[in-house]
Formats: C-alpha cells, structure tokens, sequence
C-alpha cells in the first residue's frame, strides 16, 4: 500500500524517468534543529537540480505535536520560463493535508501558452472525482500560494493515501514532460524572463510561504539566505 510519508522518494524515483538529478551540496546542511525553535523543530531533506530543473527541494519537518511535513518544490531554470510545482503533505494525527498545485511563482498562476499543459492537468484531475470530494477551502499558511485551476488541497485520511499518491505521480509526469519539451528562451523573451524573476525576488522575501517559514525559523538574515539557496539556487 503506497504512504505518503515515502512521497519524496516516489517523487525522485519519477523525475529520474525524465531527468539525470544532480544533489545539491547546500551551504546551509541539512538535517538542522532551528535554535530560535528550541530545538522542538526537526528539518531534513535533499535537494536536487537537474540540465532544466533549477531546484528540486524536498524537505522534511517535525514537531512535537504528532505534525510531520513533506514539502516538495521544483522550478525550472530561468531560461525556460515555466510554472512551478508544489506537494506539500502535511501529517496531523489521523488527518492528512494534501496541497498539490502547479503554477508560476509571482502573481499569475498560468500564461497562455501554458493552456493545453493545464487542460491535461484538468483531466488527469477529473479523474480523480473520488478525492476531490475531500477538497478544502485554502486559509492560508502552508497554502498561501497563487493557486491554478488544476489545484487540489485535499483533507484525507489514511485509506485514500494510495490514491493520492497516484494522483501526484500523474501531475509529477505531465510536468516532467512539459519541461523536458519546453525549448530555452533566447533574444527579447529571455530577457524578459529573467526581469521577472528579479522582480519576483523583490516581493518573495515578504510573501514566500518557504521564505516566511525559513524566517521564523532562523532568522530574517539567515532564514532569507537558506531559503534562496535551496529554492532559488542564489
């Protein structure tokens, strides 16, 4: 029966389909226990990047309060200009937050040209009508993203893992797909890519869920520089 408490080593295990990862040695190693937590807090994980993949960050977080995290993020590299996706899976007792979104970083959850990859989404999503009986409203927190129409956040219980993880192995290879087609920007639209990204860079340090957390947890200074490196690749 599939867990998704082994989510991160599903996710890499279908991005090696597509892709040659490379782990990332960060400046900042993990695992670490945030001092300013009191060390209540426990963070792990890996982070990968690939010839098209800026970062695959998959980072483990517990709390003594029976709440463990697994947070999946990948973005492409700037040149290719492409949205990013999200998995968070988020262990509460018995219940089980699933949030599972692809979308572009900054203010726009999808371009238009990125339209026919969202309608494959939307129908890998229609046909999972049993889970999205369990969809939630987002409030915030963890789920403060731009949302896209293909987004689930999902509340569960331990008998729909299997299908979950069915579900996120689907959304994991129709985007590793649409990456590995996507051809590198060149002349006017790179540059345009990349004045994006700054610009995106200028609002994620107040706005970032990943920033945020990493700030509460080490500090502004030190919070931001973690986050950027395993994230941004910066």
């Amino acid at each position: 029966m599939g867990s998704l408490a082994n989510i991160h080593s599903e996710i890499v295990d279908g991005l090696k389909k597509h892709f040659n990862l490379d782990q990332v040695q960060l400046k900042y190693p993990l695992p670490v226990r945030p001092i300013r937590m009191l060390g209540l807090l426990g963070m792990d994980g890996e982070v990968y990047s690939t010839d098209k993949l800026l970062r695959i960050s998959c980072l483990r977080i517990s709390l003594p309060v029976f709440v463990r995290i697994f947070s999946t993020f990948m973005r492409a590299r700037i040149e290719y200009d492409l949205p990013a996706l999200i998995c968070e899976v988020v262990y509460m007792g018995k219940n089980i937050l699933v949030v599972l979104d692809v979308h572009r970083t900054g203010d726009v959850a999808e371009l238009e040209h990125d339209k026919p990859f969202f309608d494959s989404l939307m129908n890998i999503r229609n046909r999972y009508g049993d889970l999205m009986t369990f969809q939630q409203e987002a409030k915030g927190g963890v789920t403060n993203l731009v949302n896209s129409r293909a987004a689930c956040r999902l509340k569960i219980k331990a008998a729909q893992e299997e299908r979950v993880l069915a579900l996120v192995k689907e959304y994991l290879d129709a985007f590793s797909e649409y990456v590995a087609q996507s051809p590198a920007l060149e002349g006017e639209a790179l540059f345009k890519a990349k004045e994006n990204f700054d610009r995106y860079l200028e609002t994620v340090v107040e706005h970032d869920p990943g920033v945020k957390g990493n700030k509460v947890f080490f500090g502004k200074k030190e919070g931001v520089n973690r986050a950027f490196e395993m994230f941004f690749g910066i």
